[in-house]
C-alpha cells in the first residue's frame, strides 16, 4: 500500500505521457504510486509507458479501456484501482513539480480533506519553455475562500482523501468534461476541511490540442456551464443517483 495515488487519464496524448510519467518519478516523494488511465487512445502510446513499467514495477499501473468512456469514467476507473487513503489528479499532457506532492501531504497530514495549490501555466515557443502562475490563483488569493470559490480551483492542483469519494460519490460520469469543477463544488458545499499551499505544485501545458479547446466543446459551453450550475445547486441537498465508493 502506498501514501498517495496519482491518478492520470489519457487520450491520444502520446506525445506528451513521456514527460508527465518523467515529472511523476522525479518528485521527491516516493511512497507513491502512478495509476495510468487509458480511456482507449488511438494513437498507441504504450510503448512509450512500457519503459516506465520495466523500469519501476509496481510503482507504474496502466489500464486501457475497451472504449472511450470519458473523462470522469476513467478517473473514477483510477479511484478505484488506487492502492492508498491519499489521491492527487495529474492529467496526461501535464506536471508534477518535483515537490509537488510532498508539500500537500505535508499539509493533508495536519487534518485537511482537501489541499490544493497554485499551478504554473506552460508553453514551449521557439524551444523556450514559458511559464507563469495561472491566472485562478491570482484569483483565489484575492477571493474570500469560501465554498463559492469552487471555480478558482485548479483540475491539476488538487490532493484529496479518498474517503471524501465514500462520502460524497465519484466523478458525474455524465460530465464528459468540467467534472472536476462540479466536484469541488460538492466537497465545499458539504463542509470537508480545506486547506492549501502556496508554492506551485503543478505544470499545465498550454497547447492547441486541450481538451477544453475542441471544435466540440467550444460548441456546446454554455450548454455545459448551465448543467454544471444546476447539478451544483441540485447537490447541495440531494447527493442521491450517484455512485459511491465502497
Amino acid at each position: 500500500m502506498f501514501k498517495v495515488s496519482v491518478i492520470t487519464t489519457l487520450y491520444n496524448y502520446q506525445r506528451y505521457i513521456g514527460g508527465c510519467i518523467a515529472s511523476f518519478f522525479n518528485q521527491d516523494f516516493k511512497d507513491s504510486e502512478m495509476i495510468i488511465v487509458d480511456d482507449n487512445s488511438t494513437d498507441n502510446p504504450y510503448p512509450e509507458i512500457k519503459r516506465y513499467i520495466k523500469r519501476h514495477g509496481d510503482r507504474i499501473k496502466y489500464i486501457k479501456l475497451d472504449k472511450n468512456m470519458g473523462y470522469s469514467h476513467a478517473k473514477n476507473v483510477g479511484i478505484k484501482a488506487s492502492n492508498s487513503d491519499i489521491l492527487v489528479m495529474l492529467d496526461a499532457d501535464d506536471m508534477t513539480t518535483p515537490n509537488g506532492i510532498s508539500l500537500r501531504y505535508a499539509e493533508i497530514q495536519k487534518g485537511f480533506d482537501f489541499v490544493h495549490g497554485p499551478v504554473l501555466d506552460f508553453k514551449i515557443k521557439n524551444e523556450m519553455t514559458i511559464t507563469s502562475k495561472s491566472k485562478l490563483w491570482k484569483q483565489w488569493t484575492k477571493s474570500k475562500q469560501n465554498a463559492p470559490c469552487y471555480r478558482l480551483i485548479h483540475a491539476q492542483s488538487v490532493m484529496l482523501k479518498k474517503n471524501v469519494h465514500k462520502k460524497i460519490g465519484l466523478y458525474d460520469e455524465s460530465l464528459r468534461c468540467k467534472s472536476d469543477r462540479e466536484m469541488w463544488a460538492r466537497i465545499l458545499f458539504n463542509n470537508f476541511k480545506m486547506s492549501y499551499v502556496n508554492d506551485p505544485v503543478s505544470l499545465y501545458r498550454r497547447h492547441s490540442r486541450q481538451m477544453h479547446r475542441s471544435p466540440e466543446k467550444m460548441k456546446i459551453n454554455d450548454k455545459l456551464q448551465k448543467r454544471v450550475l444546476s447539478l451544483i445547486e441540485k447537490r447541495k441537498k440531494d447527493l442521491s443517483g450517484l455512485e459511491m465508493l465502497k
